[in-house]
């Protein structure tokens, strides 16, 4: 089973990720780029999320084990967020609403 870790590139991108190990490197699985952003001088920063991979078939890619600087556990507040983007909504199965005691006029 993957977990999910986040990983600093030497590129400088921070990626989170469900992370592996192949015979080509580190294969990410539905990997996410972490995006700092400050909408003002002064104001906080916010954290961004964007597909690493938006334009490949796969929601795979393998990055070279040299390429990757480290590996590490994402804080909560990281890993919630991350579980929402990549979690599939499960509806129930439509059906007709309908009303069981209905008064007689």
């Amino acid at each position: 089973m993957q977990e999910v870790k986040l990983l600093r590139l030497a590129t400088g991108e921070d990626v989170i990720a469900k992370v592996g190990e192949n015979d080509q490197g580190v294969s990410l699985h539905k990997p996410f780029v972490i995006i700092p952003q400050q909408s003002a001088p002064g104001q906080p920063i916010q954290l961004m999320m964007s597909l690493y991979n938006a334009f490949g078939k796969s929601d795979t890619v393998t990055v070279s084990k040299d390429k990757v600087v480290f590996i590490t556990d994402p804080k909560d507040e990281i890993l919630k967020s991350y579980e929402q983007n990549t979690s599939r909504i499960i509806s129930a199965k439509p059906g007709l609403i309908t009303e069981n005691s209905i008064p007689k006029l």
